[in-house]
């Protein structure tokens, strides 16, 4: 079966309902989109009845689920075991010491062993060995880690290519990876039938797409993919804005309204690509549109009356000047003024991320930059050396004069600060999208992270400025 895009999606539920089933659905993307459509796909196979067994996929073992899925059920009609946020495709656990029987091997000049080790770690990690593209002596550190699970050993690697094309992978049924690789026992059990009416749909954000389950389940069964390019080329912003203005018509039709183009254009432009906020937003607008068929630029200007980028500017000013007491006023004002916790956590990412790129140029001796360096030198010494380089074109596009301004706020801060911002940023844009605490005391602890010292006693006197404390 073909891998199916957005597009293809209602296609691909009206099939379903035609009586066309497969035993596994992959859906990829960003994770509201993603549960949409694993909801319309629940809907449409248990349009005979049946039931959904949600899993979360961070917490329950895969092994546990794989025994639900292939034992028969009690209950009559489909039974749909709906994982979110499955770890199968990026998750391995025995390649570092396959890793090590293989160099063990190398080294005893066994080199049939060692291909044998090599190839199961390969596999262990989901990954076909037969396939040219998996030489691991060809990745990159970053790749090795994320593929393998363990840090990239510091030798030559080029041994590794030449040894699996002197010994390839013979075919066989089972491998030893299958002992431990969760990934591979579902693969075997989805080749020789999984019992009754059970039915499998995981969830994920991303996948690694050379990974040998992926490669199955979208030869053999559907892969449903809702990637959207992100980033801020054309392409990009031109894919982001058509599912935004879907997801803004497909909301109003439900409350029986219209918006006007321009009006919806604007909304996304202040909400940004996050489809969760968008879709609160627009059902914001309904309700306060009343009676009224059609949403105008008044509504939303009554609403959120400031512009998204002015408001939000604030913030980061804010947190630049280390002010936690005005970070924490102006997050509140921005939640008053309609404007969505994950279009604030995506300004303070990027506004992060500039702060390092930044903080990290000023180390480099060659760009001539000091910290007392007046505006007129910046700009005519250093920023066009800095602007030869054109992977950071994006972020050296602004006015020269804010340039500069960015370039002594960075200063203030030591590299270790801004990395750990970075990552607390990441951590609270993951628990917008999927915890159930509340939005506002997400984002104003994670104000409170990064503005107070790593110090508990100091944490506990400002914790009366969250809204309320988990016991």
């Amino acid at each position: 079966m073909a891998v199916q895009t957005s597009e293809q999606l209602d296609n691909l539920l009206t099939r379903i309902r035609g009586g066309e089933c497969a035993r596994a659905y992959l859906i990829i993307g960003e994770r509201f989109l993603s549960q949409q459509a694993a909801d319309s796909l629940c809907h449409a196979l248990l349009a005979g009845g049946g039931i959904v067994h949600p899993i979360d996929g961070d917490q329950e073992p895969f092994a546990t689920t794989l025994h639900r899925l292939t034992s028969f059920s009690l209950f009559p009609g489909r039974q749909i075991y709906r994982v979110t946020n499955t770890r199968l495709l990026h998750s391995v656990k025995v390649a570092e010491s396959l890793w090590k029987k293989a160099a063990r091997a190398r080294q005893n000049n066994e080199p049939d062993k060692a291909a044998q080790h090599l190839q199961n770690m390969l596999e262990s990690a989901g990954l076909k060995p037969d396939d040219p593209e998996n030489d691991p002596g060809r990745f990159s550190p970053a790749q090795w880690k994320k593929m393998f699970g363990f840090a990239q050993p510091q030798e030559d690697l080029g041994w590794t290519g030449s040894l699996l094309n002197a010994f390839p992978a013979q075919p066989q049924e089972t491998s030893a990876r299958s002992v431990d690789d969760p990934a591979a026992l579902l693969e075997q059990k989805l080749v020789s039938g999984i019992p009754g009416q059970n039915i499998l749909i995981l969830t994920a954000e991303e996948v690694d797409r050379r990974k040998r389950l992926y490669k199955y389940l979208a030869e053999n069964q559907v892969v449903v993919d809702l990637s959207v390019e992100s980033g801020s080329s054309s392409r990009a912003q031109s894919a982001q804005k058509k599912i935004l203005l879907e997801l803004v018509h497909k909301t109003l039709a439900g409350f029986g309204k219209i918006m006007l183009p321009a009006v919806a254009e604007q909304l996304i432009e202040r909400v940004g690509f996050h489809p969760v906020a968008v879709v609160m937003e627009t059902e914001k607008l309904a309700l306060y549109a009343g009676d009224s068929t059609r949403i105008v630029a008044a509504d939303l200007e009554s609403l959120v009356g400031r512009t998204r980028q002015e408001a939000l500017y604030e913030l980061t000013d804010a947190l630049g000047k280390r002010d936690l007491e005005k970070c924490l006023l102006v997050a509140g004002r921005l939640v008053e003024y309609g404007i969505h916790p994950l279009a604030m956590i995506a300004t303070l990412k990027n506004y992060v991320r500039t702060l390092l790129l930044f903080r990290a140029l000023q180390d480099q001796p060659e760009n001539g930059y000091y910290r007392s360096m007046p505006q007129p030198a910046f700009q005519q010494q250093v920023l066009p050396r800095l602007k030869e380089n054109e992977e950071w074109k994006q972020e050296l596009s602004g006015h020269p004069y804010a340039l500069y301004m960015q370039f002594k706020t960075a200063a203030e801060f030591p590299l270790s600060t801004l990395r750990r911002w970075l990552e607390q940023v990441l951590a609270a844009d993951f628990r917008l999208k999927g915890s159930t605490i509340a939005q506002e005391t997400t984002l104003q602890y994670l104000l409170l992270s990064m503005l107070v010292p790593d110090d508990k006693a100091v944490l506990q006197k400002n914790s009366h400025a969250l809204p309320y404390r988990n016991s």
